[in-house]
């Protein structure tokens, strides 16, 4: 049956009457007259091959068909109404969504949490999903809707892309409480001597440093490398090294065990976290409540926790 040869206002008829089971009651409902839902009814039993309602004692009976249709009409009919009629506001705390972000793992570790818990407090029926991609394929993930929002400093997505600025990030020295560099601001020698624990991502942060340090005639001392930051505490922990981390990272791990941050005695870039997000999704309710809610609680002015 091609769907454009049917007559989709017989869809409130058949629920009316399903409900109310009496012409007269369906027919006030829908302000028609008895005889036009009457007829109504006459082309449904015919689209359908069936009588959806037969007359008994007890009024008007649903046939089993009439019975196994009733949620699906109900549901398509309510879908139309919030979904399709509805004037495209977005209410926190009555909305049942998903949205999905894209984060790189340091910023899964620092504003997950917050953003998580944010979005509980105002939207209890939202649910989140966390994504990790490469640079290359957010900007189509978010062309396709696959992501709702990119939060992080991405500077080679498409310039197409609607951004917003959340803070700068800086990069600090963090050591275990007891480094013997602890509570000091080192020297570029001290810095180059340290035992270093190195984590090279395509920032190119590192390299920067080794770059530095060999103009001054210096090179690190690198003990270790390892593939994210996230592996760094437990190392940091047990002996005397040094890691040159993003500094709102090494806020966090001081919550979880005993660190020092050192400032560097070099500089370094700074980069800009940011919300990204494509036009198809500028003007969308949901989409603008998310950003400002995330912008609120992970920006520059974030309340203090």
């Amino acid at each position: 049956m091609d769907i454009r040869s049917i007559d989709l206002n017989l869809l409130p008829v058949l629920d009316a009457l399903l409900r109310h089971r009496s012409v007269s009651l369906a027919a006030r409902e829908l302000d028609m007259s008895q005889s036009a839902l009457s007829s109504a009814l006459g082309r449904l039993r015919e689209l359908l091959g069936d009588a959806l309602f037969v007359r008994t004692g007890r009024g008007m009976l649903p046939t089993a068909r009439a019975t196994q249709l009733a949620e699906p009409v109900a549901a398509i009919l309510a879908q139309v109404r919030d979904s399709v009629l509805s004037p495209g506001g977005f209410a926190p705390d009555q909305a049942r969504r998903s949205f999905t972000l894209c984060l790189s793992d340091v910023g899964s570790y620092v504003l997950w949490p917050r953003i998580v818990r944010a979005v509980r407090e105002q939207a209890p029926g939202v649910r989140l999903r966390l994504r990790t991609l490469e640079q290359a394929a957010i900007g189509p993930a978010l062309e396709r809707g696959e992501v709702d929002l990119a939060v992080g400093a991405y500077p080679g997505l498409p310039a197409t892309l609607f951004q917003r600025r959340l803070y700068d990030r800086g990069y600090v020295g963090l050591v275990r409480a007891g480094h013997p560099l602890a509570g000091q601001q080192p020297s570029l020698a001290q810095f180059a001597a340290a035992a270093h624990v190195v984590v090279r991502l395509a920032s190119g942060v590192q390299e920067r440093i080794d770059e530095q340090l060999a103009r001054e005639g210096l090179s690190r001392t690198v003990a270790q490398e390892m593939p994210s930051y996230l592996m760094l505490p437990p190392l940091l922990a047990s002996g005397d090294y040094l890691a040159v981390i993003p500094g709102q990272l090494a806020e966090v791990f001081g919550q979880f065990g005993h660190f020092a941050a050192l400032e560097l005695p070099l500089p370094l870039p700074i980069s800009t976290i940011r919300l990204h997000w494509h036009r198809r999704f500028h003007e969308d309710p949901g989409n603008v409540w998310l950003r400002d809610t995330i912008a609120r609680h992970c920006g520059d002015d974030r309340p203090a926790a």
